[in-house]
């Protein structure tokens, strides 16, 4: 078939309207399974629109949940291959229509065509090539959900009316990380059952080769056994390949998906709920993932192998007798309580040792990030003292943890030892008594041979699943991290941002700053002053967005401060202050990534405040490497760094929170210079203690100390 669409019946000859969009996300959000919201799909002015047709639909994906990433796909079958992943693929045509690939049929491709109205079309990997291929070639994004791991979270895993819901089992998580994959999953079990089935071949052949040589010594049965015995071994075989290949293919999906859950989640988390957390060493438990991907491959290939020859071999053994079938039963009952009841404690203390594993971790961070304090400063002895602490807390976790284990792979090697000469001693009766073949009791032997050496083997693996239970719980702290949810501005008004707020309250265990209402206006140069430290720095965070009073409303530009901070990519709110410097170029530093940032940009930000110099020295320029903390600019340059980030973007307002303070007579006169310019578009709010300083702004607002 061929996709002809009239372009008379284009809504809007063919222009990306609000009705539009929300037809395509509602098409996406099905697969996806994400419910959209009308309010999600905005269009703001014409002129933005004309620039790029499909940045409206991609910022209006990110307000659904979605992300869209616009690709280069030039074959039906790197296509098919997006979508078989569970990836809706988005063909925006030249003519304004699109067309959503959503499911693969068989040899067929479901999709939706969205002009006027939507239509669900079956299209063939031909027909999808030539769409590749038209003159223009249509733009392709491809659609993924913001969060890939929500489903695990504790958010969505309890029902709770409170503010922190509890944290799900890290069983209930594994099985809902599994359930993202649950395709490939059935698919590993679908191979080990047939694989399992054809390994019934080894002890159904003996039994008919001790049969058919107890009648004689014939060769033909035994080159026929020999040969049906090959092949179904060879085709276990080719299974179990395969086994292995998709479990690796899920290995990759599991890091995919967790990484790129946190890449998403980490920016937009709310600092309030991290407060009793240090960032940096909460997000070393990311290096559980491997230990997820590992445990996750040896449950798959190792564990599912073993159920599934259990069941068969123990089906087999109830054929043969009914006595067999009862020791099925009692073995059945001795293997579940090896599993369950001994191993009672085990993902417990799982937990404890890698909670003291991490605890090790931090302190070391601690020792070698602070020089000052353990280097210098006679704090060696502690840097010691400490470690020998954790360590020990360590190995008192591990010693409860190996408990569980050991008892589990001793009972397991005493059930491997009792059963096998348990169904020799049994079968051996039941041949005297005529009820059982010399062969079938070879068979039962091997049966139980395997089945419960598989299973004593297995004893030890079970440490795995422990692994994976701490592994699954250390990430699920991370995907319970909460979000801030962010909103489209929409178009702002030209010119700085007026800021407002009513009576503020900050109140923490030790302190208490109050803060009365105050209106600034737009354009005003404002600094802020008094002998109360921290309710200064509270007032710079809260109107920033990095943090709230705990009463009170601080609005900037007519909206929240906290959205209107996080949902603007530093246009509209930009705040100088710390040392926030990551491990990246110098030009990634200050555009941060942020589109319609040129290197012109960026290298005219670095001019204004008197930055270039000290660039220009260096060999790769913009492009030079700096450590985290910015290495190797020296500090003064760091602020410099920092300042020109802010203004880059050329924002509405721009919080400097005593920056200022810290930097020489030189670059503090480029700095303010760059700051107070006349054509500047913000209103400046500077946080100082030099009066110096505040008496270049035009208002200075007080902030005393109310504390008792």
């Amino acid at each position: 078939m061929t996709i002809q669409v009239d372009s008379n019946n284009h809504e809007d000859d063919g222009k990306l309207t609000e009705s539009k969009i929300l037809k395509i996300l509602t098409r996406i959000g099905l697969q996806l399974d994400i419910p959209i919201d009308p309010s999600d799909a905005q269009t703001t002015d014409q002129s933005e629109l004309n620039r790029d047709p499909l940045g409206q639909l991609i910022r209006s994906a990110l307000q659904a949940g979605i992300i869209l990433s616009e690709i280069r796909i030039e074959s039906a079958i790197e296509a098919i291959g997006t979508v078989q992943e569970r990836h809706p693929v988005v063909l925006a045509l030249a003519d304004g229509t699109f067309v959503i690939l959503e499911k693969i049929q068989g040899r067929k491709i479901e999709s939706a065509m969205i002009a006027a109205r939507v239509e669900a079309k079956t299209i063939k990997s031909r027909v999808l090539t030539r769409l590749l291929h038209q003159n223009p070639v249509p733009r392709i994004l491809v659609a993924k959900k913001q969060f890939e791991c929500e489903s695990i979270s504790a958010a969505t895993t309890h029902q709770h009316h409170g503010h922190h819901p509890p944290h799900p089992t890290p069983l209930r998580r594994f099985l809902g990380l599994l359930n993202l994959e649950r395709r490939d999953v059935w698919l590993v079990v679908l191979f080990a059952f047939v694989s399992g089935i054809l390994a019934l071949a080894t002890p159904l052949a003996i039994e008919s080769l001790v049969n058919v040589v107890s009648w004689g010594t014939q060769l033909q049965p035994l080159f026929v056994l020999g040969a049906m015995l090959l092949t179904c071994l060879g085709i276990a075989g080719v299974l179990k390949l395969l086994q292995t290949i998709v479990v690796e293919l899920i290995q990759r999906r599991q890091f995919v998906r967790i990484v790129s859950d946190l890449s998403h989640r980490f920016p937009r988390a709310n600092l309030a709920s991290l407060q009793e957390e240090y960032p940096r060493e909460l997000a070393n438990r990311v290096f559980d993932i491997m230990t997820i991907q590992k445990a996750t491959a040896v449950l798959l290939l190792d564990g599912v192998s073993i159920v599934l020859t259990t069941m068969l071999g123990m089906t087999l053994l109830a054929f043969y007798h009914p006595f067999l079938l009862g020791f099925d039963i009692v073995l059945l009952i001795s293997m579940l309580s090896i599993t369950w009841v001994l191993g009672r404690g085990g993902i417990r203390t799982s937990i404890e040792e890698s909670i003291a594993k991490y605890r090790v971790a931090h302190w070391l961070q601690d020792v070698i990030a602070q020089p000052s304090i353990f280097k210098i400063s006679g704090g060696e002895r502690l840097a010691i003292q400490r470690a020998d602490q954790l360590t020990a807390q360590y190995i008192k976790a591990r010693q409860r943890q190996f408990r569980v284990v050991i008892r589990q792979v001793g009972f397991a090697i005493a059930l491997q030892v009792v059963a096998s000469t348990s169904v020799l001693a049994l079968g051996g009766w039941l041949v005297i008594q005529g009820s059982l073949t010399l062969g079938q009791l070879v068979a039962s032997e091997l049966i139980i041979t395997v089945v419960v050496g598989a299973f004593a083997k297995a004893g030890k693996s079970l440490e795995k699943f422990y692994d994976l239970m701490a592994g699954v719980d250390k990430v699920g702290h991370l995907i319970d991290v909460q979000v801030d949810r962010r909103m489209e501005l929409g178009r702002l008004s030209d010119g700085p941002a007026e800021v407002r707020w009513g009576d503020l309250l900050f109140q923490s265990a030790t302190h208490q700053s109050q803060i009365h209402r105050t209106n600034i206006v737009p354009g005003s140069r404002v600094a802020i002053v008094g002998d109360d430290v921290a309710g200064r720095t509270n007032l710079a965070k809260t109107l920033a967005g990095l943090t709230r009073p705990s009463s009170g409303i601080v609005q900037i530009a007519g909206l929240d401060s906290a959205e209107a901070a996080a949902s603007g990519e530093g246009r509209l709110v930009a705040y100088a202050g710390g040392n926030d410097i990551f491990h990246g170029t110098i030009r990634e530093n200050i555009d941060l990534g942020r589109s319609g940032i040129s290197y012109q940009c960026v290298r005219e930000a670095t001019e204004v405040v008197g930055l270039s110099d000290s660039i220009i020295q260096l060999t790769d320029g913009l492009q030079t490497k700096l450590q985290t903390g910015g290495h190797p600019l020296s500090p003064i340059d760091v602020t410099g760094l920092i300042f020109a980030r802010a203004i880059v973007t050329q924002p509405k307002l721009v919080i400097v929170d005593r920056l200022l303070d810290e930097l020489g007579a030189k670059m503090r006169d480029n700095v303010w210079q760059a700051l107070t310019k006349v054509d500047a578009p913000w209103t400046l709010i500077v946080v100082t203690d030099r009066p110096d300083i505040a008496a270049l702004c035009q208002v200075q607002i007080d902030v005393k100390n109310t504390s008792p």
